[in-house]
């Protein structure tokens, strides 16, 4: 099976592999709070960064550099106390003697997210490319399972419309 792999089996494979070696390593913990974190960034980003842009204006003139500083600040310094929050909260996990399962956990959710990954990249193309200029991506072995995957998930969240073909959406 592996020899006949394409460029794209191959990057699935890397992606997949890469974020459930990362999840376990790092724990459940820290992911899941790496997640809610990029997660809360991005919320309190948008939600908050006209009102401190505002605060901002003695500092930059521009009005767009304004905003998209401002955007940053918060987005960083919600990355931050959520990644240090992240490591005290795997420490206290690591000395309550929870540590392997912590690491177990974190590897499932790795290979769940590994996934996820994988099925927004193959929604994102088959949306953004034409289907002539998607040869390779249907050349794929894995192809089969990611379509039946993304069958799933896209009867899940209610047929979202896409561009994949009709044995994925049916």
């Amino acid at each position: 099976m592996i020899d006949g792999f394409t460029w794209v089996d191959w990057a699935i494979a890397v992606i997949v592999v890469l974020s459930t070696l990362l999840s376990l390593l790092r724990g459940f913990t820290r992911e899941a709070l790496s997640l809610a974190g990029w997660i809360a960034a991005f919320v309190l980003a948008n939600l908050f960064a006209s009102e401190l842009a505002t605060q901002m204006a003695d500092l930059v003139s521009n009005l767009t550099a304004r905003y998209i500083a401002a955007w940053l600040v918060i987005f960083v310094a919600i990355l931050l106390v959520a990644g240090l929050t992240g490591m005290l909260l795997a420490q206290l996990v690591k000395v309550s003697g929870l540590g392997t399962l912590d690491r177990v956990l974190g590897t499932v959710f790795g290979f769940a997210r590994g996934v996820v990954i994988v099925l927004v990249l193959v929604f994102l193309i088959r949306e953004l490319l034409p289907p002539r200029d998607q040869v390779w991506l249907h050349q794929a072995q894995l192809m089969p399972q990611v379509d039946a995957l993304m069958n799933w998930v896209l009867q899940l969240l209610g047929g979202w419309s896409t561009a994949a073909p009709a044995a994925v959406r049916s």
